[in-house]
Formats: C-alpha cells, structure tokens, sequence
C-alpha cells in the first residue's frame, strides 16, 4: 500500500499491483516485450535487437510490438482509474515549479519496495499519458517530467541567473542566501510566486549548481563544490569536522561522504595531503588545516615561531600552552626541546629568551 500517498488523502493506490494487473490484457508476447523493454524483471532494459533475436524476429517489428502494446494500456486507462494518478503526477509538478526530478517523483509514489522496479514502474505509466512530458538527462540536468513547456522555461532562467552569479563573484551561497537570490531574480522576469518547495525541486534535477558536504552551494566545476581529487575531499572532510584527525580517519570520512565503488585507501590519503601546503602534520599521522593557524616545521621551528611571535621571551609554561594549541605533541618534548642551548637561553623561574 502506498502509505506516503494515503497520508495525503488524494490517492490510494498499489502502483506496483496496478501495473502488473493491467498487462494482464495484453497477449504473452506483448506482456514480454513490454516486461524486457521497461526492465519491470530487473534484468536490465533489453534492446529490440535483442528481444528481436528472442522470438526470431526483426527489431522493427518488436518495436511494432511494442507500440501496440502501449497503445492498448492507454487505451485502458479509464477502466484501471488511472486520471486520478496522472492528475496526483501533475499535482506534485505544480507544487515543484513546473518540473519533477525522476526520483522524487518516485519518493512520492512509493513508500516503500525496490526502488529500480518503482522507477521502471513510473516510467511505464507516464508513457501511458500523453500531457506528462519527459525531458532526457542532459550535461545541464538530470531526467524530468512536466506537463508544461512555462515550467521548464522558468527552471532554465533561473540556472541561467544562478550560474551567472557563481561565475562572476566566485563566492559559495547557503541555501536561503540562493533562494533569496533566485526570487529577486525571476520577479524581474514577472514571476511573483517562487517557492522553496520550487527552488529545491530545480537544484534536485540540475547538475551545474551542487551543494558541498558544508552546506555551501556552487558551481560544479569549483573543488570545494565537487571535489574531484583526494586532497581536495580531505581538505573538506577537516572543513566539516572542524578538528585535526589522523589520515585514516581522514579516509573514513572520504569514502563516507563520496560513495563510490572505488573506495580511497590510507596510503593514497597520506601522500595526497602531506605534499599539500593546506594541512600540516601535527602529531604522527595527524593532520589539521593551516588555515586553522597551525603551521609547519618540527617541533623546535614551533617553539621558536610562538617565541618570536611573543617578543623573544616566555616561561615554560606559556610555551607549553601555545605550542600544544599548535601541534599535538606531548609537554615533555617541548621542554626537552627547549633544553637546546644554541637557540634557547634559560633564565631564572623557568623563563627563556630566544638567541
């Protein structure tokens, strides 16, 4: 039972029951081609090449096949009650700007079962009604439906206004920051009504303006958007954590905020970062940003750079304080360190000064 939809009141519907129930009135053939060419078996979509070498016969006539059997579930359509779900379809684009991206439009339609077949299910239906437009994935967006072109124009200006805005001032927006930039924007197009509900459902489907693992919404091509490399993911994993971490974990919060099937190692993180002028080694395998104030060197170059930095002369303890707030080494390696005579000259109650 689609309870999502239950608990909207305007539909009540097993997609999934529906789908299978109607195809019931095509012939054995016809189901078939219908079941390989939308992948309703989850064996993947078959070509009609394929399908055509199935049953010996040529590709066009499978793609006959097919447009029969479509036209025959259309026809269909009123006995199996479908207007109030194409009208539910259209209720969802409306309160999503004039488009839906493919896998919202599914979160909608089912609340639970597996997600491929749902999207091979939606995929089949909205074919069946011929007001439901869909647009292809492009390089500038992702697969979605409409039913009208208005909806699809007012989704284009606003990237266009969007992108613009990234190229030119280079700076990263929050989310209401780009909402409230896109509402100005579109007025001046003559659109008084843009809804949150609408900007999302256009930053969901479009692949030029992303939001990082911070928050922060941007252009595509920027590292800190869309990290490509290793380094690049390190640097905002330290960003998000807020605190220096050893590279392993570094790893683990790479492969957790990009999932993909090639997972990062270890190795490869800490070769990434220790030749990048951005971190700074602070403790063995422990890594925090010099942004953050930390700064490189042993542990000596440390201590010499606070002294300088305080005029030459601290006490002990002082020392200790500034250099732990800069690297993660333990207190008895600095007092040790401040035993060297060539940089160091120890005066009386524990103070030194700088040679």
């Amino acid at each position: 039972m689609n309870k999502k939809l239950e608990e909207r009141g305007d539909l009540n519907v097993d997609l999934n029951k529906l789908v299978f129930e109607m195809l019931k009135i095509l012939n054995d053939r016809q189901r078939n081609i219908i079941i390989k060419r939308y992948n309703l078996n989850g064996e993947g979509a078959q070509t009609l090449d394929s399908i055509g070498k199935d049953y010996d016969i040529t590709r066009e006539r499978v793609r006959q096949i097919e447009t029969e059997s479509v036209a025959k579930l259309k026809a269909s359509v009123g006995k199996y009650d479908l207007e109030r779900v194409f009208d539910y379809v259209k209720k969802i684009i409306e309160e999503s700007g004039g488009l839906v991206g493919e896998d919202k439009l599914v979160k909608n339609l089912f609340a639970e079962g597996d997600k491929d077949l749902n999207k091979q299910i939606v995929v089949l239906l909205l074919d069946l009604d011929d007001s439901i437009k869909k647009s292809k994935e492009s390089p500038s967006h992702k697969k979605f439906y409409f039913y009208e072109v208005s909806g699809v124009e007012l989704f284009e200006k606003t990237l266009e206004i969007l992108e613009d805005y990234f190229r030119e001032t280079k700076k990263s927006l929050s989310f209401d920051d780009l909402v409230v930039l896109a509402q100005k924007s579109v007025k001046k197009e003559g659109v008084n009504e843009f809804s949150h509900e609408s900007i999302r459902s256009y930053l969901d489907v479009n692949k030029l303006v992303l939001e990082n693992i911070l928050g922060q919404w941007g252009h595509h091509k920027w590292p800190h958007i869309n990290p490509k490399s290793v380094k690049d993911k390190a640097y905002l994993a330290l960003k998000r954590e807020d605190k220096p971490l050893h590279f392993t974990d570094i790893t683990e919060r790479i492969n957790s905020f990009w999932t993909s099937k090639k997972q990062t190692n270890n190795q490869t993180v800490h070769n990434e970062v220790i030749k990048d002028g951005r971190f700074v080694l602070i403790g063995r395998g422990i890594y925090a940003l010099k942004e953050w104030g930390y700064r490189p060197g042993v542990v000596l170059d440390v201590i010499m750079e606070v002294m300088r930095e305080k005029g030459g002369t601290m006490d002990q303890e002082e020392i200790v304080k500034e250099v732990m707030g800069r690297r993660q080494v333990k207190r008895n390696t600095i007092i040790l360190n401040l035993q060297n005579k060539k940089n160091f000259e120890k005066l009386p109650n524990k103070v030194y000064r700088l040679k």
